[in-house]
């Protein structure tokens, strides 16, 4: 049996998913669990940031690389930065260079989503920690 959540529990668990998303480990960070935070966020951003190095700023594309784009974007706020700060008239360069580049910055967008998806857990597992013992008996009982 599960203890009954409120809508303050839910509205939380939508706030760590939203920060989990918008800066790697942010979620964590807000959980209290710091050295946790600060290991997701320098392995995501490290690898972004070694994505963008090795393909260019214009290898994030909207509009002809949709399937990696939507990996990319999962990334949080370095791929929003990366989209905007790029020139729209330049295209993206071919070769291994913007492959491993796309890999790269991919795989660092669904790395975020398995932590943002993990910071919920957590975030449900902290709210059902943080409740009252009598009220978990109530909600068992009742």
């Amino acid at each position: 049996m599960t203890a009954k959540r409120g809508p303050e529990s839910e509205k939380a668990a939508y706030f760590v998913g939203f920060l989990s998303w918008l800066v790697p480990g942010a979620g964590h960070w807000y959980l209290g669990q710091r050295h946790r935070a600060g290991a997701i966020f320098l392995a995501i951003c490290v690898t972004f940031l070694l994505g963008v190095i090795l393909g260019g700023v214009e290898m994030i594309d909207p509009q002809n690389a949709k399937a990696w784009f939507c990996a990319q974007i999962l990334c949080g706020l370095p791929a929003v930065i990366v989209t905007f700060v790029q020139d729209p008239n330049l295209k993206a360069g071919y070769g291994r260079g913007v492959d491993w580049g796309q890999v790269y910055t991919g795989i660092a967008g669904l790395l975020n989503l398995l932590c943002v998806l993990d910071a919920l857990a957590r975030s449900q597992t902290t709210v059902s920690a943080r409740e009252p013992s009598s009220q978990i008996l109530e909600s068992k009982d009742g």
